[in-house]
């Protein structure tokens, strides 16, 4: 009898640290997430808004150096612009690059067949991973629905046309085309065995 009340008291010590862990585990997930969120929407505001109102700054003869200013020109750099969902409230930076290290941080990347940005015409290709605060989402829009490109220069908004899911190794929406401007969205489904991709014209 007493040895039976001991294995239940270790199973319901067990039990309990196990939740505990899956609960800090769970935490610190959502903390990630939601500290990424507000590191992403800080480098939004600071590198791609522009503030009208801003009175035009005096010219001194010898400004101080800012080392801040340089920092920008890094980022403007490495971040190419960001796309917003707008009716799901996900707005991502875009790199290039989609190496797992990348993805993983919370951006989005162009592959290397990717038209650029501010090209006229071309396929600019965006992969992201499929969790909630990226590409999720993309699995729940249609047809017909808008998504915003905003870049250093300009801002693009692209109508969905098609979606599709396709093979890991089904390459033919990643093809360069010379007639249009394109949108072409990539992420995972089924546990990466297949892809969801959506397709978006740049609204005439």
């Amino acid at each position: 009898m007493k040895k039976r009340k001991i294995s239940n008291i270790l199973i319901t010590t067990s039990g309990l640290i196990l939740l505990s862990v899956s609960a800090l585990c769970c935490f610190k997930l959502i903390y990630s997430h939601y500290k990424s969120d507000k590191e992403t929407e800080q480098l939004i505001e600071e590198l791609f808004t522009i503030d009208e109102n801003a009175p035009t700054p005096e010219i001194v003869e010898d400004p101080p150096v800012e080392t801040s200013k340089e920092d920008n020109f890094v980022l403007t750099d490495k971040y190419l612009g960001y796309i917003e969902l707008s009716n799901y409230g996900i707005r991502r930076l875009i790199t290039t690059g989609t190496d797992k290290a990348t993805l993983d941080k919370g951006l989005v990347g162009t592959l290397s067949v990717s038209a650029g940005i501010d090209d006229e015409v071309g396929n600019l290709i965006i992969a992201g991973h499929s969790t909630y605060n990226t590409f999720q989402k993309l699995h729940y829009m249609k047809i017909g629905e808008e998504i915003k490109i905003v870049s250093h220069k300009n801002t693009y908004i692209y109508k969905i046309t098609e979606k599709h899911v396709i093979e890991d190794t089904d390459m033919s929406y990643f093809r360069r085309i010379t007639n249009k401007k394109l949108l072409t969205l990539i992420t995972c489904r089924n546990n990466g065995k297949q892809r969801l991709i959506v397709v978006a014209e740049l609204r005439g």
